[in-house]
C-alpha cells in the first residue's frame, strides 16, 4: 500500500472516531425531559402565583396578558421560550426582573414563578417540584402542550 492511501485510511479512521466522540457527547447533553411531562407541582405553581402577584403582575398583569410589560402566555411565550430550556427561562427572568430590582428574588422564587408561568401556558403539573439547580433545569425543554 502506498503512503498516500495509508494516510487517507488513517485520517478516515480518525475522522470517524471524532464523529463518534462528538455524537456520544451530544447524546449525553440531550435534554432528558420536557415541560409536557409534569416538571413542577401544583403547590410550587401556587407559590409561584403568589410571588408573581407580588413582583410581576403590576407590569405583566394578573392574567399574564401584559400591561406595561409583554404577555407571558400565548404566542409571546411560545415564540420566546418554546424550544429553549427551563434554565434559559429562569436566567432571562432573573437577569431582567423585577425591572426595578433585577436578580433580587433568589433562585427558589424565580423557579416558582417559572412553574406558575408554565402552568399558565397549560403545562401539566407532576409529582416533583421543578428543581433549582441550573444543570437540571438546562435538561428540561420548554414544549408547547
Amino acid at each position: 500500500m502506498n503512503t498516500r492511501a495509508h494516510g487517507r485510511r488513517v485520517l478516515g479512521g480518525v475522522g470517524i472516531a471524532c464523529l463518534l466522540v462528538l455524537a456520544a457527547s451530544a447524546g449525553a447533553q440531550q435534554p432528558s425531559k420536557t415541560t409536557a411531562q409534569g416538571v413542577f407541582t401544583e403547590a410550587q405553581a401556587a407559590r409561584g402565583q403568589k410571588a408573581y402577584a407580588d413582583s410581576c403582575a403590576r407590569c405583566h398583569a394578573e392574567d399574564l396578558l401584559g400591561a406595561t410589560g409583554p404577555a407571558l402566555v400565548g404566542d409571546f411565550f411560545a415564540n420566546r421560550f418554546v424550544g429553549s430550556n427551563v434554565q434559559d427561562m429562569v436566567k432571562t427572568i432573573r437577569r431582567s426582573m423585577p425591572q426595578e430590582a433585577p436578580d433580587s428574588l433568589g433562585t427558589p422564587m424565580y423557579v416558582d414563578i417559572v412553574s406558575f408561568i408554565l402552568k399558565s401556558n397549560f403545562s401539566p403539573s407532576g409529582s416533583a417540584e421543578l428543581p433549582t439547580d441550573a444543570e437540571t433545569l438546562q435538561q428540561i425543554v420548554v414544549e408547547k402542550p
